[in-house]
């Protein structure tokens, strides 16, 4: 029985032993960790700084192109009611056209268009009264001559502002400064015009613009210069009952006015009426613009 027991006793010792020499069952690795996301860095906008009274400034918008850059330095040299009516028309091609008519003008002098102040003034003069009877005097022989019609006339000054809204919505203006245009990009491509320009280059575009011409005449008169400026232009209009026969507008010089023989016709009643008017006007061509002469 000892000798059973010591045996039994010996074998569980053996066991025991093994199982303790065992290596740990292996574990399932841990989870990968996942990857962070990189931090975006912006640099933020920085916002208009606020000027003393409290209005905020923005940056300064990309500097002019080279064509108004010319156009710029070559308006220096004219006066400056000249330069403030360019300022008054937003469209390149109509303000590169407007530049052109003021360069071959050069000196305004006392013909620039009065204000509305000198406009108010001059209606209290006797010129005023004379060139009104002087109209009238007109109407009275074109009458005479052509029963059944009358002439109808618009003696108000046309004022700069009324001058600079129909030169900003001709067609015949767009029409020629889109053709100016053209050509002044064209011009501008030569390497003798630098950037920004120098008294050299403003010089020759100037020059250039001067000489420059255009197949279509603009149908109303350079903003600033035209007689309606002050008082002195008068724009006839043919009337039958009340209805006008032969207006104003420039597609009409050959069908109501040369065809029908009105452009004659009034030319025969100035003449007659012995009014201290000369006309038509010849260029551009308007049968129906006569000027005052005090």
């Amino acid at each position: 029985m000892t000798e059973k027991l010591l045996a039994v006793l010996l074998a569980a010792c053996c066991l025991t032993a093994c199982v303790a020499d065992q290596p740990p069952a292996a574990q399932p690795p841990p989870p990968p960790q996942a990857t962070p996301a990189p931090t975006l860095i912006t640099t933020p906008t920085p916002e208009p700084a606020p000027t003393p009274d409290g209005a905020a400034t923005f940056p300064s918008p990309e500097p002019a192109g080279k064509l108004d850059a010319y156009l710029d330095a070559a308006a220096r040299s004219l006066d400056p009611r000249q330069q403030a009516a360019l300022a008054k028309i937003p469209e390149t091609p109509r303000r590169l056209l407007a530049l052109r008519g003021y360069l071959r003008a050069g000196d305004p002098g006392g013909r620039w268009s009065w204000t509305d102040e000198e406009i108010a003034r001059y209606k209290t003069t006797a010129e005023h009264a004379a060139a009104l009877a002087e109209v009238e005097k007109v109407k009275a022989a074109f009458s005479s001559l052509n029963p059944g019609h009358a002439l109808h006339v618009n003696t108000e000054v046309r004022s700069l502002d009324e001058q600079l809204k129909n030169w900003n919505r001709a067609e015949s203006v767009a029409a020629a400064g889109e053709e100016l245009l053209a050509a002044c990009l064209r011009e501008l491509e030569a390497p003798a015009y630098k950037e920004p320009p120098d008294d050299a280059g403003a010089a020759r575009f100037g020059r250039f613009l001067k000489g420059q011409g255009v197949g279509r005449t603009p149908t109303i008169a350079l903003p600033g210069l035209s007689p309606h400026g002050q008082g002195r232009a008068f724009d006839f209009q043919v009337t039958r009952g009340g209805s006008v026969i032969a207006d104003t507008s420039s597609g009409s010089v050959s069908s109501r006015w040369d065809a029908p023989g009105w452009t004659e016709k009034l030319r025969e009643a100035v003449a007659k009426s012995g009014a201290r008017m000369t006309g038509p006007l010849e260029s551009p061509r308007e049968p129906w613009h006569y000027t005052y002469n005090p």
